[in-house]
Order: C-alpha cells, then sequence, then structure tokens
C-alpha cells in the first residue's frame, strides 16, 4: 500500500512515518530542517520569501507551483496530486489549528475519503469510514468520537459505551468522548460514512 505523507504549512514535529513524504507551502521547510527527502514541493508557496523558495526547490526531487488564484486550498490540491499518483493511503501533517476555515476543509477533506486519507498531529488521528468492520487500536489515545456529515448507522463493541444498530445524523453529539476499553474495539459502520476522531488531552 503506497503511503504519502503530506506536510501542511503548520507541520512542526515530524513523527517516524515510512512513506513518500510530500511538502506543501511552508511545511516543505519542516521536512528539510528536519532532514527528510522530499518526494514533491507543492503549492503556491505565498508563506515563504524567495530564498526559502529557492531552498525548497533545491531540496526536493520535484516541485509545482500553484496559482494563487485557485479553488481549492494548498492541502486540497496535494491531496489530489497524491491521489492522481496512485497512494492510497495518505497522511496529512499539520491540518489543524490557525485558520478554522482551513481546519474545516481538511476534516472534509478525510470524510470525503473513506480509509485513505488519515489527520495526524500530537493529539488527534482522525480518519473516515464507510460500511464494513474495522478493528480501530487504542494505541495511546484516551477519547474516541464518532460524526457523520449525513447519516449513518453504526455499532461499537469493547467500548465504554456500547453501540447496536444506533442510527446516528449530523444533529447527534452523543457519541463524543467515548474510550476504547481493551487494545482494540471493533466499529461496524453498517451504512453511511462515519467520521473518527481519537484524541488526548494536551499535556
Amino acid at each position: 500500500m503506497p503511503t504519502a505523507i503530506i506536510a501542511l504549512k503548520l507541520t512542526e514535529k515530524i513523527p517516524p512515518l515510512e512513506g513518500d513524504f510530500i511538502g506543501v507551502d511552508r511545511g516543505t521547510l519542516a521536512l528539510i530542517n528536519q532532514h527528510f527527502p522530499i518526494k514533491l514541493a507543492i503549492g503556491d508557496f505565498d508563506s515563504v520569501d524567495a530564498g526559502e523558495l529557492k531552498c525548497i526547490e533545491k531540496n526536493a526531487q520535484e516541485t509545482i507551483h500553484l496559482n494563487p488564484i485557485k479553488d481549492d486550498t494548498d492541502s486540497e490540491a496535494a491531496l489530489n496530486e497524491a491521489l492522481r499518483r496512485g497512494y492510497d493511503r495518505i497522511i496529512l501533517l499539520g491540518a489543524m489549528g490557525a485558520r478554522a476555515d482551513h481546519a474545516l476543509i481538511n476534516l472534509r477533506l478525510v470524510y470525503q475519503h473513506p480509509s485513505s486519507v488519515i489527520l495526524l498531529d500530537d493529539q488527534n488521528r482522525i480518519q473516515s469510514f464507510g460500511a464494513g468492520v474495522y478493528q480501530i487500536k487504542k494505541e495511546n489515545y484516551t477519547y474516541i468520537s464518532f460524526f457523520t456529515d449525513e447519516e449513518a448507522e453504526i455499532s461499537l463493541e469493547n467500548f465504554k459505551y456500547p453501540l447496536t444498530h444506533c442510527r446516528i445524523s449530523h444533529r447527534d453529539l452523543f457519541t463524543v468522548s467515548n474510550e476504547i476499553t481493551g487494545e482494540q474495539g471493533t466499529l461496524t459502520v453498517h451504512h453511511g460514512v462515519v467520521l473518527m476522531i481519537q484524541a488526548k488531552d494536551k499535556r
């Protein structure tokens, strides 16, 4: 399963991950500073100066310059480029914080690509799932929440608050702050798409 790790503008510390690294705008500098090989740099590069851009172009195997006047964000353009190149597992770093509109867009990108796009930062792991049965590892996260933009039906096993064929909609909020009781829990999506957020408190 080819994996792309996309470092967005807000990326700071990069976890040890295996795959091809793609830098988006200023996120490329984080990859350079932490000595990760850069398969691709992409963006309109409005958040870097001329010297930083030259450094990016020198260190990236390939650079794509986007027109700053466009209908999509740099993160969406980078995700679409990764999908076009055949990556079927894509990890977004630095996708939350700062501008709320960009954070919302990144969450929607995860929702629109079930099982293939993961949003990862120091406190959260966010992924979406379509119909199927999934084993969710607890790892080092304390809380787990589920949401949908439309309607879905889910069951939860080995959770503090189990559910059986529970129908949820975009109006429901009770599926927040659940917990996996063992090493892993079982999520069954009977129909629809759900957004899963695993989270831990900031220390």
